[in-house]
């Protein structure tokens, strides 16, 4: 497998080798991360916007602490897609399955359904309910454009 990678490991070694049940853990675990950063980004929105906070400023200065980063810190309509929603709940039956709970990911979940109804919310205040005939486009729905797998995340929402 070394040699086989070899080529596209010139700057450093990035192929592991573990056992299936923890490649599997590591994977899901990477996504499930990945859905916590969306849900407390949005979290942190709608409470920045009931404050009168600039989510954008606080995102750049939260972003720029070089142990967070900026991937994966924006606000929206939630995570989606055919992996991040799978992956999550797929950790949290696996802790069940070993007699355990998850609770942080079981609040990412929650947070991540609720933040489709304040999207909701939103529109309908925009239009005081009055959506009759109206076409409406949200910008930044694509997910992983040209791609079909579930390997490593490209795209949040």
């Amino acid at each position: 497998m070394r040699t086989l990678y070899a080529p596209f490991q010139r700057n450093h070694e990035r192929l592991l080798l573990m056992d299936v049940r923890s490649a599997e853990l590591t994977k899901y675990a990477a996504n499930a991360m990945l859905a916590t950063r969306i849900s407390f980004m949005n979290e942190l929105a709608n409470l920045a916007e009931r404050l009168g906070a600039d989510i954008e400023e606080v995102r750049k200065a939260w972003g720029s602490d070089p142990r967070i980063g900026y991937h994966f810190l924006y606000a929206g309509a939630g995570y989606g897609g055919s992996c991040f929603p799978k992956d999550v709940q797929a950790l949290i039956r696996t802790a069940e399955q070993a007699g355990g709970t998850l609770p942080v990911l079981q609040a990412v979940e929650q947070v991540n359904a609720g933040q489709k109804r304040v999207l909701a919310r939103k529109i309908l205040a925009r239009f005081d309910g009055k959506l009759s005939g109206r076409r409406i486009a949200v910008w930044g729905l694509a997910f992983k454009p040209n791609r079909t797998t579930c390997g490593r995340p490209q795209a949040a929402f």
